[in-house]
């Protein structure tokens, strides 16, 4: 009976070294995590009419294909492309509170009517853990930014009693707004206002090539300006009036964002901070999961271990290979719930998407109705930008031809 007992603690010891040494190699990246506030810089006070930069962030991307749809890492492509949407807004609203920005523009594709454009791409978002890849580029297409940010969210940033107008991710656009703001910082008055002249030119250029396109050179994606028309210039005028019926086409078609943006705001809180708490359980579960079954694997070494070192009490080795076989087929049961978990997320972003209503505008004293989605109406207006043009002074604009012209060659 002795030796039998001796034979058992000689199992159990083994069995508890190759737990032990398992478990700190699935339990190495344990750590607490502590939570920094980073806040904006606002304006101390009013800047310049003429140093303010006008900016246009265009649509993010979602970062998901249409077939990518992985509960597994919580990547749902209706969710992805809801937040595609609202954070461009956001990231608008945050700037706009600093006072350091001229205009603030969310944009459907890209325009060459501001002095700043701002892109990005949702890389990781499931409410506990955010990663988005943000670039930015001036009008003379020198880059800002082009740098990856992260945020772990604590609970308490979906707390009911917080600040309502603070974003669960606010670290995150608080962080862009100040880098942006750092780069700015470090151009001068002439400077800044060499961007607007560029930008300005640039959409003339792209509106009437023939008429602007040599008041810039390009150098290596580098814009410069050889020189500037006169003022006075009445094409000018017309550009300058064409470019003002952009801004406030992009203001009606940001309306629409504001709208969508609002009416998200709380179901997208709501998603998030369910997000983050499945996203925790699923995470507990996989290491729960982990546990049994490497709690399960080390009763069967110990037990063949023990057969190893000479044991003959096959009614040990039998229990040991028994109880790790429990322990390995209770791990996959965990794994089964967390799967379970991840699928109710997938169910809570099938609703997320939206499609734009038809918009309904006034041009030259006729109405016209765009449809489609966001992006497509603002392809169509673009393209009336170039019909009002060209009826105004009977110059064929980027994109046209004239009525006598020949047919494109096909290759």
């Amino acid at each position: 009976m002795r030796n039998v007992q001796r034979q058992l603690h000689r199992l159990l010891r083994l069995a508890a070294l190759v737990t032990l040494a398992l478990c700190v190699g699935a339990c190495a990246g344990s750590r607490t995590v502590t939570y920094d506030t980073v806040d904006v810089i606002r304006a101390e006070s009013e800047v310049p009419l003429h140093e303010l930069l006008d900016v246009g962030i265009l649509i993010f991307d979602p970062g998901v294909a249409e077939s990518q749809d992985d509960p597994e890492d919580n990547v749902f492509p209706d969710v992805r492309r809801a937040e595609a949407r609202y954070m461009p807004y956001h990231l608008k609203k945050t700037l706009e509170t600093t006072g350091l920005w001229g205009s603030v523009w969310v944009f459907p594709e890209r325009s060459e009517a501001v002095d700043l454009l701002i892109w990005g791409r949702i890389e990781h978002s499931d409410g506990l853990e955010v990663k988005l890849t943000v670039g930015a580029w001036d009008s003379t297409g020198k880059e800002w930014l082009n740098k990856t940010y992260k945020d772990r969210v604590p609970q308490k940033a979906y707390s009911k009693y917080r600040d309502r107008t603070v974003d669960p991710y606010q670290n995150m656009y608080n962080e862009i707004a100040n880098d942006l703001l750092e780069v700015r910082r470090r151009l001068s008055a002439k400077e800044l206002r060499t961007l607007r002249d560029v930008a300005e030119l640039r959409f003339a250029a792209d509106l009437v090539p023939s008429a602007f396109g040599d008041y810039l050179e390009k150098d290596d994606g580098i814009y410069e300006i050889r020189r500037l028309p006169a003022a006075e210039d009445p094409m000018v005028q017309r550009v300058r009036a064409v470019r003002d019926r952009e801004y406030t086409f992009i203001d009606t078609l940001n309306e629409y964002y504001a709208s969508l943006y609002y009416e998200m705001s709380s179901p997208y809180e709501d998603w998030r901070k369910m997000s983050r708490e499945e996203t925790l359980d699923y995470q507990e579960l996989k290491r729960a999961a982990r546990l049994r079954q490497l709690m399960g694997l080390a009763a069967i070494l110990g037990a063949v271990a023990y057969e190893a070192e000479g044991g003959n009490n096959s009614a040990i080795t039998t229990t040991g290979v028994i109880m790790g076989v429990q322990g390995i087929v209770a791990g996959f049961e965990k794994s089964a719930e967390a799967r379970e978990h991840s699928e109710s997320l997938r169910e809570l972003g099938e609703s997320f998407d939206s499609e734009a209503e038809p918009l309904v505008i006034e041009v030259e004293g006729q109405t016209r109705r765009l449809t489609g989605t966001a992006e497509q109406k603002y392809l169509e207006w673009r393209r009336l930008l170039h019909e009002i043009y060209s009826s105004e002074t009977g110059f064929v604009t980027a994109g046209e031809a004239p009525e006598d012209a020949p047919p494109a060659s096909v290759n």
